[in-house]
């Protein structure tokens, strides 16, 4: 088979788990795999001590740092719309949320933006790894929150609306990346505002 990211032909290792079809078939050649870098940045919620932010997520899990590759992944991804690509973590992802509690919630794209992407890129990289979802928020922000400070992020309206009944469980967000973390604690606030026992986070990538 050929690489998703050079193209180069490789043959995946053969492995037990790939006989018995519960492990997920690699799409991407070492070398390439290789590139990305493995997150070991715990992750600080301190700057949402002392506002009404404090508390709303429990914890947050991101596998991957914001290097050269990851950059490069990205941008063939989601803005040269290469959907493809959503199957180079498949494997990851499923390991991670596999004997996850939780109902797994997708933090979504403002329905312009979808159109601009003509892809839920998150909700691709989901749909790869075999993982199910619910879409339980919808975004109402038009604005780049990229483009925002923390400060400005976090005295924002709020960035989504509920669109269906949350219950008293646990439930996971997922985004592909994680920068300040005001969107993480956004959904999460509103999650539990709404009933939500328990929000943890898993990210792909820590910006």
């Amino acid at each position: 088979m050929n690489c998703l990211i050079c193209g180069d032909a490789f043959q995946p290792v053969p492995t037990w788990g790939k006989l018995f079809l519960y492990e997920k078939e690699s799409s991407t050649c070492n070398r390439c795999f290789s590139k990305f870098t493995k997150s070991d940045t715990t992750i600080d919620f301190s700057d949402f001590q002392g506002t009404h932010y404090e508390g709303a997520v429990d914890a947050v899990t991101a596998l991957y740092s914001y290097n050269e590759a990851m950059k490069s992944y990205l941008h063939q991804y989601k803005f040269l719309q290469d959907v493809a690509l959503a199957q180079v973590f498949a494997k990851t992802l499923h390991e991670t949320f596999e004997g996850k509690e939780g109902i797994v919630v997708p933090i979504p794209m403002h329905p312009e933006k979808l159109v601009q992407r003509t892809f839920a890129q998150v909700d691709e990289l989901l749909n790869s790894a075999g993982i199910p979802f619910q879409h339980l928020l919808t975004k109402t922000a038009t604005s780049e929150q990229g483009k925002k400070t923390r400060k400005e992020r976090l005295e924002a309206s709020p960035l989504f609306e509920v669109r269906a009944s949350v219950e008293a469980k646990n439930y996971i967000l997922y985004d592909d990346i994680y920068t300040t973390g005001a969107t993480i604690h956004h959904a999460a606030k509103l999650l539990k505002d709404v009933g939500a026992t328990r929000v943890e986070a898993i990210t792909l990538i820590k910006g």
